[in-house]
């Protein structure tokens, strides 16, 4: 080699201006006193390493000395040609602006005594030709031969020659045998060379690229020759050296970029080889696994050296990546470099070296600043000027609004990860424009949606790989995401509200991916039953750990099931194994404030549009001419596309079932501590996707589900669980997905759901034991409970417990539960007065609106008349229509259900018993009569609406319950005399069983029995007419205070009144309170009053014994 770069590489391996040598023994050295290469060899990369930044600096200063020198000695120069670089030419997927460096003087070879060859372009054509003739014809000696495989070996892996010229490399002439130490002078001489000398066809990449593409080189062809069973010793020897000289040279250029003009833009060369689309091309991929990778040893190279400059350097790359970031909103933002995916990757490559990860996690702006802390009460406003009213103005024009540092825009806006996790398809989606969509088929809209479900699937999962990375970098990096998470979930409760603060809550986008990024973090231990005993319960009762996210007090506390947690129980959390526990607990708060808000949002917009759709089409008007009704469908498509993904649903409900588990198997002391929103958002879920996206359930097990909402219903969690919302959800939740679907039935839930595969694909209502020990008497106390949940939710829970109840009955497995229930006569007696309270209003409000509905169709069918009604009539008329088909849609449904339901419960023997009791069987009996005459009497005309099917209005099926309850009911003396009281016409019996005759609505002895109960009530009404007879003039005092009837069992009340037992018994089971005093009262404060109970039947007795005696004279 001639000039100045032998001296440079000899004095580099012996660490340069670091080795105390004066100026002119390193002249003598260069002169021809340097070391020997196996010398040279012996240096430790230690060594090496520690002398490099030394070297550097020199080397600077001696090329400023040495270029006169250089330009008068031409023949001394090194012969420098053009370089080569990869055949790769293709530019990176992304860009990331350069960094500038400061201006900075050329460097330029310094003098050399040392005379070099003649270099081989300067010798004649003809010479040359001559000698390489000469040297083809003679037999090459081993040490020739070695020297010229090193030689190729370096001109595939450097893309430098080192004799003979090649326009796609850089020639660099070396005399010397090749050695581990020509690989310093090599590369020293090619890291120094201007930018405007690399002239290669094709052009060589930037430094960095250049160095880290060299090394993969390597690594492959140190990884083919190691296959091979030749001895390649040496060879793998000088890839190593070359490996680690590469590294070397990469981290002293990123350092001090300032040393070479190449590596100027160190940094932003460095960032521009995180982008590819191919990972096996990435510098993170290691032939030999990701520690053999150019980055890793790039990263433990400038650690080794100086960590403060690898922090800078992290830092850097990782600030630029933000930077771009902030640039995008959505997933079609940018391309290539600039694209959301592409820098999420990006960054992810960054991280994937855990003291890289780690430097990440502690920048600034990683996480929110600490709560009270003054950067936490700092307001961010949006750039540009800010003239007076510019909040109001940006507030009424739904542009940026000022926010706090620490809140939801700001853990979205400052932050690392939620710059990442915001990302989503657009908010207003292009795809399902408002102008296009209501002409898109079914089959293009879905095809848009897979579409796009799928590049959102791709991008959550690149941020999910992205956490992995942090998180799998050591406990500090793992900390740190995790209280990132914490964060999100503290500045976020707001998201729970119908319409969130979007100056104060994150948007839905980010709320979402983080619960998508959560559940993925959750999936190992959720698959694996193992480690579902690891989850402990405690994380939610200690402060330390949750650090407020389950706060039980303040602002933000959260309701648990049944209790607050005590001073015993806090911080008593200490798992052996910390991060499953605080893992799930955060996922849990996460779908409180992601998914389930979502869902509901989502379910109220499905709401809108289908009374905007029913408003239209009833007054006729075009549905696509509609702007607000294209809007609202074009909402509707968007926010599917995030929301139905089904990875995520499918992954949210194995979580469910998971919770369900872990709330099942706690103790009781423990279960009444745990959030109310755990069991709410359960039911959420799962009520949603049956509901909207039922195909989804198909395959899934949600055992624990089951059991969960068994034992919460159960009469022994009825105290611990007040919130009768709550309760009738869990009630809604057995309906909708675990009662197996008839063919009235319009869910579409796959029957896999309601199946026990371990027993035989029997239902889990049929095959769970604990289901058939407690669910009956469940669902008789629940259809009570829910009479607190609202006029119109009361209808729809209770229409659903009938369902469920009559499937119940039918199952052999929970009839000894129903016989059971008789043994607790004052609870049935409870829940049948509520029955038959519940269904005189439904009755009262059917047979009253339904006659309005009719009289409404008949004036509107008339279009004449009609077309004369003012226009504001028109309107009055027309509300009041959809008042009354709203309350008949919701009345008939759980009419007909009730009506059912008395059907089947009074074929048992002991219930039917407890009917005819005195507190039930007269309102029974009126209850009963009161239909009957509306179906059959002469005003049952006026029921007949048109279209009925569509209020679920069946007469001659409602006719057929209802006389079937009368045969059950007809030999019963008791419900003859009430029949009779009731003033029952045995003519409108008479006219029921001609009817049911001509319908064949009843048969067998059913029919029999019915046919009988005319000639059986009227002899009854003559009975109890003589009985009235006898009553005639009875003292006051029998006579009940309350009904003015006479009294059979008299009782005194607390105040001091008598009034007849079923009277009071009646009134308590309606209103618990003395109807005197107004006091509270129980039927046990209810006394027998017996004196005045003799002096009744004594004069009773006298008046028959009257009677006898006149009517035997």
């Amino acid at each position: 080699m001639s000039g100045f770069l032998p001296d440079l590489a000899s004095w580099a391996l012996r660490g340069g201006a670091g080795n105390g040598d004066d100026g002119d023994e390193a002249d003598q050295q260069a002169e021809g006193a340097a070391e020997t290469p196996a010398q040279q060899e012996q240096l430790t990369e230690q060594e090496i390493r520690a002398r490099r930044l030394a070297r550097m600096e020199a080397m600077a200063a001696a090329s400023s000395q040495a270029a006169p020198a250089a330009a008068a000695a031409s023949g001394d120069a090194m012969i420098v040609d053009s370089p080569n670089n990869d055949t790769s030419t293709e530019p990176m997927p992304m860009e990331v602006s350069n960094i500038a460096s400061p201006p900075r003087k050329k460097a330029a070879p310094p003098s050399s005594k040392k005379t070099a060859a003649p270099s081989p372009t300067s010798a004649p054509k003809d010479q040359q030709k001559k000698k390489k003739a000469k040297e083809s014809h003679s037999p090459l000696d081993p040490a020739k031969k070695s020297n010229r495989k090193k030689e190729l070996l370096i001109k595939k892996i450097l893309n430098v020659t080192l004799t003979n010229e090649d326009p796609a490399c850089v020639h660099i002439a070396v005399e010397d045998a090749i050695g581990l130490h020509t690989i310093a002078e090599v590369l020293a001489t090619r890291v120094s060379l201007p930018k405007n000398q690399i002239r290669t066809i094709p052009s060589q990449k930037p430094l960095i690229a250049y160095l880290a593409q060299s090394h993969r080189k390597a690594s492959d062809e140190l990884k083919t020759m190691r296959q091979l069973k030749k001895d390649t010793t040496e060879l793998q020897g000088l890839l190593e050296e070359i490996q680690r000289q590469l590294v070397s040279y990469a981290a002293s250029s990123l350092m001090e970029p300032d040393l070479f003009e190449q590596a100027q833009d160190g940094k932003a060369q460095l960032a521009k080889l995180f982008f590819t689309t191919d990972p096996s091309q990435s510098i993170t991929f290691g032939v030999a696994g990701s520690a053999s990778s150019f980055y890793y040893l790039l990263c433990e190279e400038l650690h080794s050296q100086d960590s403060s400059a690898f922090e800078r350097v992290v830092n850097h790359l990782a600030t630029q990546m933000m930077s771009s970031l902030k640039g995008c909103d959505s997933l079609e933002s940018g391309v290539g470099e600039s694209s959301p995916l592409g820098l999420t990757v990006a960054l992810t490559s960054l991280c994937s070296h855990k003291k890289a990860a780690l430097v990440v996690t502690k920048m600034d702006t990683f996480l929110l600043p600490p709560k009270d802390s003054p950067a936490a009460n700092e307001v961010i406003r949006p750039s540009g000027p800010t003239p007076g009213g510019a909040d109001l103005l940006r507030m009424l024009t739904g542009g940026e609004r000022p926010y706090q540092k620490r809140s939801g825009p700001g853990l979205e806006k400052q932050t690392l990860l939620g710059l990442c996790l915001r990302i989503a398809t657009p908010k207003n989606n292009p795809a399902f424009s408002p102008t296009s969509i209501l002409r898109q088929s079914l089959d293009s809209v879905e095809r848009t949606s897979s579409h796009q479900r799928q590049q959102l699937r791709v991008y959550q999962e690149a941020c999910n790989q992205l956490i992995m990375a942090l998180i799998k970098a050591g406990p500090d990096a793992r900390g740190q995401v995790l209280q990132w998470v914490t964060d999100c979930m503290l500045v976020n409760p707001g998201a729970t509200a119908m319409r969130p603060d979007p100056t104060k809550v994150s948007s839905s986008s980010l709320l979402l991916n983080v619960s998508v990024v959560l559940l993925k973090l959750c999936e190992p231990f959720v698959s694996d039953e193992k480690k579902h005993r690891l989850i402990d319960a405690g994380f939610v009762s200690s402060p330390s750990h949750h650090k407020g996210i389950y706060a039980t007090t303040g602002d933000d506390a959260l309701p648990r099931l049944g209790g607050t947690p005590d001073d015993a129980s806090m911080d008593a959390f200490s798992p052996k194994n910390a991060f499953i526990p605080q893992c799930f607990f955060l996922t849990a708060r996460s779908l409180a404030l992601g998914i389930v808000p979502l869902l509901s949002q989502h379910e109220n917009l499905l709401r809108h549009i289908s009374h905007q759709h029913w408003e239209l089409t009833s007054q006729n008007r075009d549905l696509h001419s509609d702007p607000h009704f294209s809007i609202l469908v074009s909402r509707q498509r968007s926010n599917e596309v995030a929301l139905f993904q089904e990875e995520m649903v499918v992954d949210t409900m194995r979580f469910c079932n998971l919770m369900a588990k872990v709330l099942v198997g706690l103790p009781d002391d423990t279960l009444k501590l745990m959030p109310e929103h755990f069991c709410d958002n359960i039911c959420d879920i799962l009520m949603d996707v049956a509901k909207m996206k039922p195909k989804i359930l198909r395959g899934l097990g949600l055992r624990y589900v089951f059991q969960l909402v068994v034992k919460l219903l159960s009469p022994t969690y009825a105290s611990m669980v007040r919130n009768y919302n709550l309760r009738a959800m869990l009630g809604d939740v057995l309906h909708e997905l675990y009662l197996p679907s008839t063919g009235n039935d319009r869910r579409d839930v796959p029957s896999s759901v309601a199946c026990d595969p371990m027993a035989g694909g029997q239902t889990f209502l049929l095959s769970d034991p604990s289901a058939q020990e407690t669910l009956a008497p469940s669902l008789l106390l629940l259809y009570g409970e829910v009479e607190h949940t609202g006029y119109y939710d009361k209808m729809s829970h209770r229409a659903k417990i009938s369902s469920l109840l009559k499937y119940l009955w039918e199952s052999s497995e929970h009839r000894p539960a129903f016989r059971a229930i008789t043994q607790n006569k004052e609870s049935f007696i409870k829940f049948a007065n509520g029955i038959i309270n519940e269904t005189n209003t439904l009755i009262a409000t059917v047979m009253q609106k339904l006659p309005e509905i009719r009289a409404t169709q008949e004036k509107m069918a008339n279009t004449q008349e009609w077309g004369r009604v003012p226009e504001e009539e028109q309107s009055i008329v027309t509300s009041r229509l959809e008042d009354n088909e709203r309350e008949v849609k919701h009345a008939l449904p759980l009419c007909n259900k009730t009506l059912q339901m008395f059907g089947y419960l009074n074929t048992d023997k002991d219930i039917r018993g407890l009917f005819l009791l005195g507190e039930l069987c007269p309102r029974l009996v009126n209850m009963l009569l009161h239909v009957l005459g509306k179906l059959v009497g002469s005003k049952g005309l006026d029921l007949k609406v048109n279209n009925p099917e569509q209020y679920e209005f069946r007469p001659k099926e409602m006719l057929r319950d209802l006389c079937a309850i009368f045969a059950l009911f007809a030999s019963a003396k008791e419900f003859q005399v009430e029949c009779a009281k009731s003033g029952c016409n045995p003519e409108l019996l008479v006219s029921a069983t001609k009817t049911c005759l001509k319908l064949n609505l009843l048969t067998g002895e059913s029919m029999k029995a019915f046919e009988t109960l005319p000639g059986l009530v009227a002899e009854a009404s003559r009975a109890v007419a003589d009985d009235e007879e006898l009553l005639v003039g009875a003292p006051d005092e029998f006579l009940d205070e309350i009904m003015s009837t006479f009294m059979m069992d008299p009782v005194v009340l607390p105040s001091g009144h008598f009034v007849d037992r079923p009277t009071i018994t009646q009134h308590l089971l309606n209103d618990p309170i003395d109807p005197f005093n107004r006091e509270e009262m129980t039927i046990e404060d209810v006394k027998p009053a017996t004196e005045l109970k003799e002096r009744i039947d004594q004069w009773l007795e006298e008046k028959r014994a009257a009677r006898r005696n006149a009517s035997s004279s």
